[in-house]
């Protein structure tokens, strides 16, 4: 019997990774989600035997490693990792004239430091999957346009310059690196209100193109997309944002 893929999906407890996990379940995979929240709310993910939730601060290496020794134990390999986690953080939200110094430090390490830690630190269990693997980062549309959060912006923007810069080393290992790009994604709530006003500007996010904004179950296609359908896809990104850039 063939086994299953092993998914690691960072940020587990958000909106956009909350869609993947079930995706992923759907499709018969094991999913590993984390978070820095103790644990996840979601009972109807925790029933299912195929789901496994460890707490874990991704802007700790330590904790990463526990995660690391945690998922070794258990599994032994990973087949695609896909990092979600990050967020404009405090001041960074006012512009480059009142960012704190601090919130420049915090921003940075949750939406670009993060993602490499976790990159190099769960390496050897992609290593250790003789199957196609993948990475996959969210990266978002604040990295191509100007949307007034410029340290948020820039981190994002990293996340293109590590695709490349690890697509050599990462190919002859038999690993696909690929990013996505959300624009605004709207919760659960905020969907109505966008139906109502026919993809016009909700709380002053730059309206699309189209009828609505994109929704998180789009998000997680895009990355099953780029998991298990694209097979030689390779350093591409993704942008899904109804189009706001368009």
């Amino acid at each position: 019997m063939e086994e299953k893929d092993i998914i690691v999906i960072t940020g587990g407890a958000g909106n956009i990774a909350q869609a993947a996990i079930q995706k992923y379940l759907l499709n018969n995979c094991i999913v590993i989600a984390t978070d820095i929240k103790e644990k996840n709310s979601n009972e109807e993910f925790e029933k299912n035997p195929n789901y496994t939730y460890f707490q874990c601060d991704v802007t700790d290496v330590e904790s990463i490693k526990r995660l690391a020794e945690d998922i070794q134990k258990k599994y032994n390999r990973i087949t695609h990792f896909i990092s979600v986690a990050g967020d404009a953080i405090g001041t960074d939200i006012q512009g480059i004239e009142n960012v704190t110094i601090e919130d420049i430090d915090k921003t940075v390490k949750l939406n670009l430091l993060s993602h490499i830690y976790m990159t190099t630190i769960l390496l050897p269990l992609l290593k250790n999957e003789k199957k196609d693997k993948t990475i996959t980062y969210v990266s978002s549309i604040n990295a191509k346009r100007a949307y007034d959060v410029p340290v948020y912006s820039a981190s994002k923007a990293g996340l293109y310059g590590l695709t490349r810069g690890i697509l050599q080393d990462l190919g002859r290992l038999n690993i696909r690196v690929n990013t996505i790009s959300p624009g605004t994604i709207l919760k659960p709530h905020e969907v109505l209100e966008s139906e109502r006003t026919n993809g016009e500007s909700i709380k002053g996010r730059p309206k699309t193109k189209y009828k609505d904004f994109a929704i998180n179950t789009d998000i997680a296609d895009a990355m099953f997309c780029t998991t298990h359908i694209m097979k030689k896809m390779v350093g591409q990104d993704i942008v899904i944002d109804a189009g706001q850039m368009a």
